[in-house]
């Protein structure tokens, strides 16, 4: 996620910049409700919706992600019944898992447009999002009738209409180089009640949207099932969906991190959660979930297809490093989130291959060489979705191994 190592970058010049201030004078967090306690962050509820989402790696949540994920086949199967379609044979199952990569987004957008352009995009059963792929995963979930949407978020939208940098010295008296109050605004716009109440309906027809944050005070990934949030009617739900695809996109340090109000035992607290990407850079499901098991067990086998959509180019970035601790750390960084999306690539397709699902993949390709002189920069985004748009339509987009493999 290069927009990730940029940020980071800039929030550590304007760190080195104020380290005398801030020795100096010191610095104070801002106000919160004090963190879970340890080891009990998978036991925290949001009261009313107790079910809305997993801790990956928690044993018990784990159990109740495949238990929902077999409960997908009575939903569908009774759909099917009330539209009058057999269902002895299920229909092809297609997957997508939309990756991490700030405003390389733009390619996601584009690959999506285009793919509908060629009239052989699916309808998928399951949609996940991290980063920018959480902005992207709603819109691509309710279909092409979105794709306008889609497209004028990626190639429309300048830096403004997201974030705002805030004064240099917000490291000293905020949680954020940026403010994002702008994607919060563009989120609202453009996913109402109307719309949430569409993602309920695909609920009932077996559909999944999950959509994935870090709780940083527990260094614990979680998934939301914002299918099973928008179906729940609850009155925070449409607040939450926000809440979610903001903290999922949230850059630590370089976006404002966003605060979910738990309880446990009674006891209210609070979770910090931010980008999904600093766990990892693409999901479809956990290993856990051991999906060819529950389909024999369910008797739903059936051909299944999974896309996996990288908004980042997946060979080296080649770059003179220059010897000073900020170039030096920017590149270990960048070098690090690279590694850590081939390493999700190679889980996710030994994890398709177990599960006898056919893996596909795309991504930024190594010749897209577009000037990008900052982040969202409008001109940059409308050539990356030119490009995706381009890959989709040429029939040429999808590869079915992982680098390297």
């Amino acid at each position: 996620m290069q927009v990730t190592s940029r940020f980071v970058h800039r929030a550590m010049r304007m760190a080195c910049l104020m380290l005398t201030s801030i020795l100096i004078v010191g610095c104070s967090a801002l106000p919160r409700l004090g963190a879970v306690p340890d080891r009990l962050a998978a036991s925290a509820v949001i009261p009313g919706l107790e079910g809305v989402r997993y801790v990956v790696g928690d044993a018990n949540d784990m159990q109740r992600l495949t238990r929902d994920v077999a409960d997908t086949w009575p939903r569908e199967r009774a759909w099917l019944a009330a539209q009058a379609k057999p269902s002895a044979k299920l229909p092809t199952s297609s997957l997508l898992a939309l990756s991490g990569g700030g405003d390389n987004g733009a390619f996601g957008a584009g690959v999506l447009n285009g793919w509908t352009a060629t009239g052989t995009r699916p309808e998928f059963l399951l949609v996940t999002g991290i980063s920018t792929g959480a902005l992207i995963a709603p819109f691509a979930f309710l279909g092409p009738k979105y794709d306008a949407v889609l497209r004028d978020l990626y190639t429309r939208n300048q830096r403004a209409d997201i974030l705002s940098i805030r004064k240099w010295w917000a490291i000293l008296t905020e949680d954020a180089v940026a403010d994002t109050t702008p994607l919060r605004m563009q989120l609202q716009k453009h996913i109402d009640q109307a719309f949430l109440d569409e993602i309920a309906l695909e609920y009932d027809k077996g559909r999944e949207l999950w959509i994935s944050t870090t709780n940083l005070d527990a260094h614990q990934r979680v998934i939301w099932n914002m299918t099973k949030l928008a179906a729940s009617k609850h009155p925070r739900s449409l607040a939450l969906f926000h809440d979610v695809m903001l903290a999922s996109a949230a850059i630590p340090g370089a976006f404002p991190p966003v605060m979910i109000d738990v309880e446990l035992n009674g006891i209210p607290y609070q979770e910090m959660h931010v980008d999904g990407g600093t766990m990892a850079q693409v999901f479809v499901y956990p290993p856990n979930v051991k999906l060819a098991d529950l389909s024999h067990s369910q008797d739903g086998e059936r051909e299944r297809q999974l896309y996996v959509l990288m908004n980042t180019r997946m060979d080296p970035n080649w770059a003179q490093t220059q010897r000073s601790v900020l170039s030096i750390a920017g590149r270990a960084i960048s070098s690090m989130i690279h590694t850590q999306g081939v390493g999700d690539l190679y889980r996710i397709y030994l994890t398709a291959q177990r599960d006898q699902v056919q893996f596909n993949l795309t991504h930024i390709p190594e010749d897209f060489l577009h000037d990008h002189p900052e982040e969202f920069d409008n001109t940059f985004m409308q050539a990356l979705y030119a490009r995706g748009y381009q890959q989709a339509v040429s029939g040429q987009a999808w590869k079915k191994q992982p680098p390297g493999f």
